[in-house]
């Protein structure tokens, strides 16, 4: 049976500075007004990995030897989250105070660990850090001889893109021996306020005050549920057959989301007459549309959109229809103006961090209609191979705070083979029950075994 609960014993902590800090890189590195939708958050990267041939001392050694020149590329992050003294908003202090490096270590192998609830995998293996660091780099070991690798950064300074550019570029460093082919921008100054701001009425209507009034009680918080499915390449490719009618091809990702709107219907059921579905939507493409131009773009730039519908309809429609909705919504908000207003409303409703509050999409808080929130890290490349071997699982993890929405991130498994990671971040117990309704399902939970960490009775290398 798998572990209940594990716990890491912390081998050192360090800190450790940029080895070339950038000439004229500016003293306070401000946010953008899109770093501000989400605001500041502590976030995790959790990488799995196998044990490697040449042990885990020379993973470590490889990774400390790195970090100088890595934090000298991404100088923020060698730096301190601080609040303007005015107007309280959060903003970077480049100072070259350092980014955390913890080693840790975990008495138990991997094959033991209960992945399928990430309460007892990934959120024990990530390791809580300073709100003032941008960067907490953790390596834990395992009595296996695997080991995680966690990137753990402030949202802030990062949406999902930039968040696999900073795992992506650390692995290419350490892989090359610090090399990296393509340098991040870090320059905020993309879409900047206009004068005056101007944007749609509708978007005051998207947002709402995150405050205690706000926010479910925390024993109702306590109840939500976190889970790890995998679907294989296959059950995608079926989805995506069936979402596309009539001759319009659907991407696997709405197709997906098509058939996790139809459960939620099914889990609501007779409890409210409909639910609704929101989506994490990447605007790089939208706001420069010149291929590839913002893809090591350093920051936030997402947006949010959401529609309802009646969950009679949801349960009678067939999949393409579902899939048509889910496809029309995404489109809605994927033009350089709805960003644009976004940094305009932005610019209009700063006056919320001066007294120590902030802004969040209205439908996160789940009141009203059930609400499920869907983000994909599917169009970005995860490489994360730091020339030991590639991560067998890649995947974000973060506190859920007292929201009442439900939440799922899909990533690409890391391998290649086609098949997707659904982690649910936040999950009704009901929802649950009909996500692993019987063995048609096509969302398995995903176990220890289907990551490839098998019991082993060989040895492996010194912790050291």
């Amino acid at each position: 049976m798998p572990l209940e609960h594990f716990d890491l014993k912390i081998a050192s902590r360090t800190l450790v500075q940029a080895s070339h800090p950038p000439p004229d890189f500016p003293a306070v590195h401000a946010v953008s007004n899109l770093d501000l939708v989400l605001g500041p958050f502590p976030i995790w990267l959790v990488c799995l990995y196998g044990p490697p041939p040449c042990g885990l001392s020379a993973v470590l050694s490889a990774v400390r030897a790195t970090l100088p020149a890595y934090l000298s590329r991404f100088f923020p992050f060698a730096g301190r989250v601080v609040r303007d003294p005015a107007t309280n908003i959060p903003q970077v202090a480049c100072s070259n105070a350092g980014a955390e490096l913890v080693v840790a270590d975990a008495a138990v192998p991997l094959a033991a660990v209960d992945f399928a609830r990430v309460d007892r995998s990934l959120g024990l293996i990530q390791i809580p850090f300073d709100a003032g660091f941008p960067m907490s780099l953790q390596l834990v070991r395992f009595a296996c001889g695997g080991f995680s690798l966690t990137v753990a950064t402030n949202h802030l300074l990062a949406d999902g893109r930039a968040f696999i550019l900073l795992l992506n570029s650390l692995a290419e460093m350490v892989r090359t021996g610090g090399g990296l082919s393509r340098e991040p921008r870090l320059d905020r100054s993309l879409l900047l306020p206009r004068s005056p701001p101007r944007y749609s009425p509708s978007l005051d209507a998207e947002f709402a005050r995150f405050t205690p009034e706000t926010m479910i009680n925390p024993l109702l918080a306590a109840a939500i549920e976190r889970r790890l499915y995998r679907i294989d390449a296959a059950d995608l490719v079926a989805l995506q057959r069936a979402a596309s009618a009539g001759g319009r091809r659907t991407s696997r990702f709405v197709a997906l989301c098509a058939h996790v709107w139809k459960l939620l219907a099914r889990a609501v059921g007779e409890s409210d007459p409909s639910c609704r579905m929101a989506w994490i939507v990447d605007g790089r493409k939208c706001v420069e549309p010149s291929d590839g131009a913002l893809d090591m773009y350093m920051g936030n730039m997402v947006t949010y959109t959401s529609r309802e519908a009646s969950v009679a309809e949801l349960l009678r429609a067939p999949l393409h229809y579902v899939a048509a909705a889910v496809g029309a919504a995404i489109a809605a908000v994927m033009t350089r103006d709805r960003f644009q207003e976004l940094v305009d409303w932005v610019e209009e409703n700063k006056a919320a961090y001066k007294d120590g509050g902030k802004w969040t999409e209205a439908v996160n808080l789940g009141l009203g209609s059930p609400a499920l929130v869907i983000s994909g890290l599917l169009p970005f490349t995860i490489d994360g191979d730091l020339g030991f071997g590639k991560p067998r699982l890649v995947l974000p993890w973060l506190r859920h705070g007292r929201l009442g929405s439900a939440s799922v991130t899909v990533v690409p498994c890391p391998t290649g083979d086609g098949s997707w990671f659904v982690g649910g971040t936040r999950l009704w117990p009901r929802l649950v029950e009909v996500i692993e309704a019987g063995p048609e399902s096509l969302l398995k939970p995903v176990t220890a075994a289907s990551l490839g960490f098998e019991v082993s009775t060989g040895t492996h290398g010194s912790l050291l």
